[in-house]
């Protein structure tokens, strides 16, 4: 089967989306598929505009940016490349680029497959042009992906449920992890010596964006100082500056630990050693199905979050996990307290979790039948 998946970005840029396609794209290349990747050249570091990589052809098409991301447009279609697909399968409807490319695909006679995300998800966007304008964009983007969408998925529940608004009937396909991810030998003590990090301490694992809700997360430890709390790690993509400054004038600074973009290894062992993974975020728009929620079940680990996007329709209260109103500090520093005085309810929620969780394995052969399905 030849199948072309799109978005528009890819390795090397680093993110929870990215991360899904590169993890469809080489996993269904492994099974012996033709795939190619259709993106733009925007974050490859001068990486050629075609090349293969671990059995995926990529094609880094030319594009145009009007300032964010989804706001790609592509200047040319690889065109033979979608004329000769099996599925044509798109990421995100709020990108301009994939639904302009599933469009072409469409009229090629094409099978397109689009993941729906983040779905009516800017209403709570802190900016005020975003949050009157973006909702309009939205939804008329929406409206063109369903229009031209053989197949519609949901990454969410989040976003199944709210596709039924706009009489579309989703089949939930969340995303997964690697199994050796979850498989992988216990490694808290091996990440501890590393980096001298020897108090307990939770741990936040994302970019460091303001959306992600970490000057909260900074704002949190002010109270859990007072409590003599655990410290915070922090890991992840981005300008730690700010941040770092935020930490400073609150005094929490020997409590803090950036230590910036790290690989899987350190990943692992940094929840490995945590008390907990917190999510802090504020926003609808970028909690759709968060990563961080199932490398922290992976690994047995309980996850304390804010009710934003897609979270509440994973994490249940006390049941496997601990769930806190968004943008409220001294709420998510009780949270953290609470997990951090009692460790067999920490244990139970992070056990609990684990049933929640699918590998890519499992995802990919779901996918391979609604691929295959007339």
């Amino acid at each position: 089967m030849k199948l072309v998946y799109i978005h528009h970005h890819y390795w090397p840029v680093v993110g929870g989306l990215e991360n899904v396609v590169k993890a469809l794209a080489e996993g269904t290349a492994q099974l012996g598929h033709e795939v190619h990747v259709i993106t733009s050249p925007y974050g490859a570091q001068g990486r050629p505009r075609e090349e293969e990589l671990n059995g995926v052809h990529i094609h880094r098409v030319k594009s145009i940016r009007l300032m964010y991301p989804d706001l790609t447009y592509l200047v040319e279609y690889p065109t033979t490349v979608l004329k000769n697909a099996d599925v044509v399968h798109g990421h995100s409807q709020n990108s301009l680029f994939t639904v302009k490319t599933i469009e072409r695909a469409r009229r090629l006679g094409v099978k397109t497959v689009m993941h729906f995300m983040a779905v009516d998800a800017l209403d709570d966007h802190p900016n005020m042009l975003i949050r009157w304008l973006g909702p309009h964009y939205a939804r008329n983007l929406l409206r063109k992906a369903v229009a031209v969408t053989d197949v519609p998925l949901a990454r969410s529940l989040r976003d199944q449920e709210l596709l039924r608004k706009y009489g579309v009937e989703a089949k939930y396909v969340p995303d997964g992890i690697h199994s050796w991810f979850i498989a992988h030998r216990y490694s808290g003590d091996n990440f501890r010596e590393k980096h001298g990090i020897y108090n307990d301490y939770v741990l936040y694992v994302g970019r460091l964006h303001p959306l992600k809700g970490i000057a909260v997360l900074i704002h949190a430890m002010a109270y859990i100082k007072e409590e003599r709390g655990p410290d915070l790690v922090v890991i992840g993509p981005g300008d730690k500056a700010p941040y770092v400054s935020l930490a400073k004038r609150l005094g929490v600074d020997g409590k803090v630990h950036f230590l910036g973009f790290v690989d899987e290894e350190t990943k692992i062992g940094a929840i490995d050693a945590a008390t907990a993974v917190v999510i802090p975020s504020i926003n609808n728009y970028v909690e759709v199905y968060p990563m961080a929620i199932t490398e922290a079940w992976a690994r047995g680990k309980p996850v304390i979050a804010a009710k934003v996007g897609g979270i509440p329709y994973r994490v249940r209260h006390m049941e496997n996990g601990v769930l806190v109103p968004p943008r409220d500090p001294k709420a998510l520093a009780e949270a953290i307290m609470l997990l951090a005085n009692d460790k067999e309810l920490a244990k139970k929620l992070g056990t609990e979790g684990r049933r929640d969780i699918h590998t890519w394995e499992e995802i990919i052969e779901a996918l391979m039948h609604i691929y295959a399905e007339k």
